[in-house]
């Protein structure tokens, strides 16, 4: 049974006339006739009595009114009731956001739409994990997009929003290591050099995009045999467990150019890696939760973050991974170029 048949029997049952009927419910004579009909073979009995000169309703018709008014009346009111709620603004927004993006930034956003939704309060909490396990207990999540567009996050039932910040990528090495002489290097400077291997945890093109398995020139680089977790021994490791790694010389690590400024390690050093494209710090929520409450942040990040190509009515959107296997990338850095032009939103490494 649906609504419109339901509707249009009550609004019948009201006129007890077919064409006065049509027209409160801005249709034809015709399609209320079919939306009746459509209803009686549903109930298995005719709810009116039609002929030339009047319409009346059967006293099946009669007990089906009974029973339907009321609760049609509700589910109205309780419609109306939730689309002002969605168009509201809550009373809370749980943002989590990623260790090594830093505080600074969603503070800064929390209490820009805080001042201008005073009833709102933002609870800001740390994750560690990747950007959807922590959406189990937050509205949002900032993390790192390593493409520097946020495409690389996106997946059915996840909405990717605004580029909020872009920063260099680089290469974490113990203080002293060949290629710190270096003011920055590329992906063919790093053969023969063993890259840690991030867990398997990590989808597999997220992996890729942070540590490249190839260098421009299509040459394999060397990666660790056992994967960040076999190292330390449990699946997701932090942030201080990848310099612990780094520092005892079990592997290189490519990560982003204020790593060590959130988390300071004596003994270790980065350098930019100049052929690999900047990270993007991005919101992302899901996308069945969304609610004006969300859709109200990521206009106001996007705002101060200078991004005028997101808004309410056009985000990055959801959609299906568009396929991200590993394979020996080309020549030309052309994901790089990419994300270094849309990374203009703010200068790289801005400190805001």
């Amino acid at each position: 049974m649906e609504l419109r048949e339901v509707e249009a029997f009550l609004v019948v049952a009201d006129e007890l006339n077919f064409g006065r009927a049509a027209d409160r419910l801005r249709c034809s004579a015709g399609r209320v006739s079919q939306l009746i009909r459509s209803l009686e073979s549903k109930v298995g009995g005719a709810l009116f009595e039609r002929s030339s000169r009047r319409v009346r309703l059967t006293p099946l018709g009669e007990r089906f009114r009974a029973g339907t008014s009321d609760a049609y009346g509700q589910l109205l009111e309780t419609m109306k009731e939730t689309q002002l709620a969605a168009r509201s603004i809550g009373e809370r927004l749980r943002l989590g956001y990623a260790s090594t993006i830093g505080g600074e930034l969603p503070i800064r956003l929390a209490e820009i739409f805080e001042a201008r939704h005073p009833d709102c309060t933002v609870v800001l909490n740390v994750v560690r994990t990747d950007p959807e396990t922590p959406l189990e207990e937050n509205d949002m999540v900032l993390c790192w997009s390593p493409a520097g567009d946020g495409r690389d996050l996106r997946r059915p039932g996840l909405t990717v929003g605004p580029v909020l910040r872009c920063v260099p990528r680089a290469l974490l090495v113990p203080a002293g290591h060949p290629l710190t002489r270096e003011s920055a290097v590329r992906l063919d400077d790093l053969l023969g050099y063993e890259m840690l291997r991030l867990p398997g945890t990590v989808p597999a093109h997220l992996r890729d995009l942070w540590t490249p398995r190839f260098t421009r020139s299509g040459q394999p680089l060397k990666h660790t045999a056992n994967d960040m977790a076999a190292l330390l021994g449990r699946p997701h490791p932090y942030p201080e467990d990848i310099l612990t790694l780094v520092a005892r010389g079990h592997g290189l690590h490519c990560t982003v150019a204020t790593y060590l400024e959130r988390f300071p390690f004596p003994g270790l050093a980065l350098v930019t890696i100049e052929d690999l494209a900047p990270a993007a710090a991005v919101l992302v929520w899901r996308t069945p939760t969304e609610n004006s409450t969300i859709r109200a942040f990521a206009n106001t990040a996007a705002f101060d973050a200078g991004d005028r190509r997101w808004s309410k009515g056009a985000p990055a959107g959801t959609g299906r991974n568009g396929g991200h296997a590993a394979s020996p990338p080309p020549r030309r850095n052309q994901r790089s170029e990419r994300a270094t032009a849309h990374c203009r939103v703010r200068p790289a490494g801005d400190a805001r």
